[in-house]
């Protein structure tokens, strides 16, 4: 079968030989586009439930790397705010929790709050976040955020227009699983292009 990449971070590499390895060819005109998840066109792989899963995963443990790498801390006993409970930010919290940090997950939705208790997580509303953390990481695509939280090491993995609604240090790290792992992205986004070709072959 002949596809086109479209994309060009680092898991395209990885894409474009896991491709050929399958005996695919690669060509720049074919119909069976594979672009990045956030461009929405070509194979719709992005909308595989499987996909989202696994990426959201791969995304956690990226930002997981960010925050040990990039603070001055260790992870057990750091103070981190989740902002977002959802499959990125829940898987999040369960890596850090079992590194042994204090995890308080922010959300706007009781459900998303009453989940991070059951997790054994502190909760709090979004918009009655404590002012104090050594880390914040945010997941949630809209500027719910504001300031450095006492100079905590701010990083957003959402896509524009962020969680920022101010010009506080923040280290951007959308895409983080092109970029921190991207063979295993690579891996996770052709089986999804696979998925989704037979599945809409046998609706053909």
């Amino acid at each position: 079968m002949d596809f086109t990449l479209l994309g060009t971070d680092p898991r395209f590499l990885y894409l474009k030989r896991r491709l050929e390895l399958d005996g695919h060819r690669l060509t720049p005109d074919s119909h069976n586009q594979i672009a990045p998840p956030s461009w929405r066109q070509g194979v719709p792989y992005y909308k595989d439930e499987i996909y989202v899963i696994e990426n959201a995963a791969l995304t956690a443990e990226g930002a997981l790397e960010l925050l040990m790498r990039r603070s001055n801390r260790a992870l057990a006993g750091m103070e981190v705010l989740v902002a977002g409970f959802g499959r990125i930010g829940s898987f999040l919290a369960g890596m850090l929790a079992s590194l042994g940090a204090h995890v308080t997950v922010a959300a706007r939705s009781e459900k998303a709050r009453a989940a991070a208790r059951a997790r054994g997580y502190d909760a709090v509303d979004i918009a009655n976040i404590p002012p104090v953390f050594d880390g914040v990481v945010n997941t949630i695509p809209a500027p719910v955020l504001s300031g450095d939280y006492g100079g905590a090491l701010c990083i957003d993995l959402a896509s524009e227009p962020g969680g920022w609604a101010t010009d506080a240090p923040v280290l951007r790290a959308p895409g983080l699983p092109g970029l921190y792992a991207p063979k295993a992205a690579a891996d996770v986004m052709a089986e999804a292009v696979y998925r989704v070709m037979e599945e809409e072959k046998d609706h053909d």
